[in-house]
Formats: structure tokens, sequence, C-alpha cells
């Protein structure tokens, strides 16, 4: 009867046990337990083997959360949209300021057409009033040259008459000069006739007086007329000079009425241009106004696409980081991932973070330097602390290894600038520094593929299989 008792007490104690650990299951507590505990062992054995299973049959779903933050944590497709959605919105702009520039020239080019415009306008009116000037001008001289020619032909009349004054005068001359030998013919009969000739000696000697004077009288018409020959001849010569300066006056003008004309046909034409042009410049103008509107309406939709594209990256960096969270809280919780498995974790783990140092950058959340590197160094990830703690000389001493700790900690130290250039408020140079951390981790990556392979080749084989969801 004791017996029984004593076998009841102990199965009642390793329930005991049993529920305890249990309970620490549903805590989320996974730790094997001591089966030194338990009356019988073969229970709290069986116990840390449900526990193993259960690890194990989550590896799967840690590698596969771990595939799928490969997928999820590759922010480089967000970058590019982003940097394209930039680069738009900075041509955008350029087209925006450069259409505000074209408005303005053809707002300039219009007002200097109108200047233009009003210019030829005024030029075509002028030349219209020159051309009408220069032929009332023409008309003028042609006038002009007319009774200039009608002088010369009365100056001609007038010499005409002027030699037969002179002509005349010759006959009186003459007629004097046979007066004068008359009365010199009859002063001598006079004389010999003696007393009885006295009274004709006196009409001859009168008669001789008055041809003597007539004769004088005769010179000097004929003098009075040499000189007004004279000074005719000097008129006629002058009017001749003058109607042949007024022929050529008439010549030139009439030249320069043709000029003129051809010119006010000229600038009719350029008018007529010059109108064309103003119209055409006139609805450039409108067309113009309506592309800057349209621009303007397009860079403002930029701004939006652009908003909405950094939206979209947070909330894609947001599910990132949820997934990630779950990933690691399984790693770390309740599974049991081989050492293989582990390399490729690692792998992820900093491509992950090469990521959130370009989210810290361009502002999709905000790292503090110590997840990025501690006092101590870039030793405080899971990699970190696993190189720390491998003894074993054939992995440490391999150059896989030290290959994957100098990547490892390049990757660190240039995500570390890129956060202090962020702090200091210099985005491009943190963009610089984490495009150097990311091609530290392209060469992390090679080197975790070498020393997996390095591990295979010495006899680590055990690596989970992702199970393959049919679609």
């Amino acid at each position: 009867m004791f017996g029984h008792k004593k076998e009841r007490t102990e199965s009642n104690s390793d329930l005991k046990l049993l529920l305890e650990s249990m309970d620490k299951v549903i805590e989320g507590k996974f730790d094997p337990i001591d089966t030194s505990a338990f009356t019988d062992g073969a229970v709290g054995e069986k116990l840390n083997n449900v526990l193993d299973a259960f690890r194990k049959s989550n590896n799967n779903f840690v590698m596969r959360a771990n595939e799928a933050m490969q997928s999820i944590g590759d922010n480089s497709y967000v970058k590019n949209m982003l940097d394209q959605v930039e680069s738009q919105t900075v041509t955008i702009n350029e087209m925006q300021e450069s259409s505000g520039n074209l408005e303005n020239s053809i707002n300039d080019i219009t007002n200097s057409i109108e200047h233009i415009r009003s210019s030829s306008h005024n030029v075509l009116q002028a030349t219209n009033d020159s051309a009408e000037g220069m032929r009332v001008s023409a008309k003028v001289v042609k006038d002009s040259t007319e009774e200039i020619n009608n002088i010369n032909l009365q100056i001609q009349d007038f010499q005409e008459k002027i030699t037969k004054i002179s002509e005349i005068i010759d006959m009186v001359k003459k007629v004097a000069s046979q007066s004068n030998l008359l009365a010199l013919n009859a002063s001598i009969e006079a004389a010999r006739a003696g007393e009885a000739g006295k009274g004709f000696a006196v009409v001859a000697d009168q008669v001789r007086e008055l041809s003597n004077s007539t004769s004088a009288s005769a010179d000097d018409v004929v003098k009075y007329v040499g000189e007004l020959q004279t000074s005719i001849a000097e008129l006629a010569a002058s009017m001749d000079a003058t109607t042949k300066k007024l022929e050529d006056g008439n010549k030139r003008v009439e030249d320069s009425i043709a000029n003129i004309n051809a010119m006010e046909s000229q600038m009719n034409d350029v008018t007529d241009e010059v109108d064309s042009i103003y119209h055409a410049i006139d609805k450039q103008s409108a067309y113009t106004k309506d592309l800057s509107k349209v621009i303007g309406q397009i860079t403002d939709s930029y701004s939006v696409l652009s908003q909405d594209c950094h939206d979209t990256g947070e909330h894609i960096y947001k599910i990132g980081r949820y997934i990630d969270t779950l990933r690691s809280d399984m790693f770390r919780g309740f599974s049991d991932v081989t050492l293989l498995d582990r390399m490729k974790i690692f792998s992820i783990d900093h491509f992950i973070l090469t990521w959130r140092v370009y989210n810290n950058a361009v502002g999709f959340e905000s790292l503090k330097l110590t997840q990025l590197n501690n006092a101590t160094g870039p030793n405080a990830c899971k990699f970190g602390k696993w190189a720390q703690s491998v003894t074993d000389t054939k992995i440490t001493s391999s150059s896989q290894f030290k290959d994957m700790v100098q990547c490892h900690n390049d990757i660190h130290n240039n995500a570390s600038e890129s956060w202090k250039a962020k702090d200091a408020g210099n985005t491009e140079l943190a963009i610089e520094y984490f495009n150097k951390a990311l091609e530290a981790y392209y060469r992390f990556d090679e080197s975790v593929k070498r020393m997996m392979d390095f591990m295979r080749a010495n006899g680590e084989k055990d690596m989970t299989q992702i199970v393959v969801f049919r679609k």
C-alpha cells in the first residue's frame, strides 16, 4: 500500500514539473529542461524532444522569413524610384523655370515686335509723305524748267530785237555820216557863192552839227546796246546753266521718286511681314502662357507624386520592419537553425542593416549610432558575437573567415559615417557613405558564400530545406 502511495507521489511530482515546463513554453520559453529533476527521466527527455522538434519545425519559418527579407529588405527599387522622381522633378522644375524664361522672352520679343511694327508703320508713312513731297518737288522743278525755257525764248526774242536796233543804229550812223558829208559839201559851195551863200552856209553848219550830234548819240546807243547784249548773253548763259541744272535735278528727283517708290513697296512688304510676325508672336505668347500653366500643373502633380513615392517607400519599410522583427523573434526565441543557416541569416541581417542606413539617410526612419556601432566596435550584432565566440582555429585561420570579418567591419564603419553625415545635415554625404556600405555588403555576401563552401568541405552539411508553397 505504501509502495503505491510512493508511486503516486513521484507521478504527481513529474506531472507538476511537466505542467511547469509547459507553462514556460506558453510564456514563449523554449529552452531545454533539466531531465534530472524528473523521477522518470524519460518524461523530461520526451518533453525536450518535443521542444527540439518544435524549434526545428520553426526553422523553416525562420528561413522563409529570412528569404522574404532578402526581397522586402531590398529597397533598391524604392531608391531607384525616388531617384527617378527626384531627377524628373529637377527636370520639371528646370522646364518650369525655362518656360517662365521663355514666356518672359516671348513677352520681350512681343514688345520689341510691337515697337518695330509701330516704327515700320511710321517709316512707311514717312516714306509715303517723302514720296508725295518728292512728286510735288518734281512738279515744281518741271514747272520752273518750263518757265526758264520760256524766259530763254523771250531773251532770244529780245536779242533778235536788239540786233535789229543795232542794224537801225548802223543805218542812222550811215545817214549821219552822209549828212555830215553833204553838209561839208554845202559849206564848200556856200563859200564859193560868197555873200549869197552865207545863209546856206549857216544851214549847212547846223546840219553838220546835227549830224555829228546824231553820230555821237548813235555811238552811245551802240555802246549801251553792246553792253546790253553782253549782259543778255551772260543772262542767257546763266539761264542755260540753270536750265541744265534744273533738268539734272529733275532727273535726280525722278530717280529719287523711283527709288522711294521701290522703297515704299519694300516697306509695304516689310510692314506686312512685321504684322505677320507680330500676329504669330502674339499667338506664340498665348501658347507659351498655356504651356507655362500646364508645366506648373505638372510640377504640382510631380510634387504630389514625389510625396506618394516617399510615403510608399516608408510604408514598404514599415512592412519590412514588421517581418524582420518577426524573423528575429523567431530566431532568438523558438528555432534551432544550423550553422549554415546562420551564415545566410548573417548575410540578410547586414543586407537589411545596409538599407536601414539608406532609410535613415532619406528620412524613412531614425537610427541611433549605437545600432550601427558601439564603443567596442561592430561586434554587437549576431555575426559579431558569433565571430568572437568561434574557437575552431580551422575556421578562424581561414581566408574566408578573415574576409568576412573585414567586410563586416567595413559595413558598420561606413554605416556609422553615413549616420554622422546625416546627423550633421549632409544628406548627400550620407548617401555617399551608404553606397560604400552597400558595396562592402556585396563583398561580405560573397565572403559568406565562400565560408559556407568551406564549411561544407569540412563536413558541415545540415541546412534547413525551405518548404515551397504551391502556387
